[in-house]
């Protein structure tokens, strides 16, 4: 992966992890919990939650060292980074969210699995891609052709909702996923509160 591109991704969408931090911050706790964000484009969205809801810690899972080290230093932030595989997640079940912004294109049935594993009875997994519904068109217009650019230059491939319905089925998730198309593309995993 590139990092000087993931940098820049990273700069293009300080303005749009706000608004997305705000949208998903009605699926964190008001109190104390936990919130893991995965992927090279961690960090945005946990750096603004800690700001938002001061009382939420993040951990952020990046599968390359030398990508998390540039997010960590890039984000100048207090939340933990730790590097680990995607689809084996080096976490029981804690989390009262996990986040995973930009998944479309690493999404896989495994990484679904894993996330769902490690939420806590009644926690929530966002995953996906997008803008999200809060995000002002004009801050979108602002980056969309760079982004997309950027993206395309990663490898960036787009998912359909069929193709994200497929993957869902694939993981055994049917029963406990949402998916949402509001500003983007998303997948909303609820963890079942009562075990079995």
């Amino acid at each position: 992966m590139d990092i000087q591109v993931v940098i820049r991704l990273n700069q293009l969408w300080r303005t749009i992890y706000p608004h997305l931090a705000q949208w998903i911050s009605q699926w964190c706790p008001t109190k104390t919990g936990w919130v893991l964000e995965l992927g090279p484009f961690s960090g945005g969205i946990s750096r603004v939650l800690m700001i938002q809801l001061p009382d939420l810690k993040t951990v952020c899972l990046i599968s390359q060292d030398k990508v998390a080290r540039t997010v960590k230093n890039q984000f100048e932030s207090s939340f933990e980074t730790v590097v680990g595989p995607l689809d084996s997640l080096p976490f029981g079940v804690f989390f009262d969210v996990v986040i995973f912004r930009g998944a479309l294109f690493f999404l896989t049935p495994a990484i679904i699995r894993e996330i769902y594993r490690v939420l806590k009875p009644g926690a929530y997994g966002l995953l996906g891609g997008g803008y999200g519904p809060l995000t002002p068109t004009e801050e979108i217009s602002e980056i969309a052709e760079e982004s997309k650019r950027l993206n395309y230059r990663l490898g960036k491939k787009w998912i359909s909702k069929g193709e994200r319905k497929e993957m869902v089925k694939g993981a055994g998730m049917e029963r406990c996923a949402q998916i949402i198309e509001d500003g983007g593309l998303w997948l909303l995993l609820k963890k079942n509160s009562h075990p079995g």
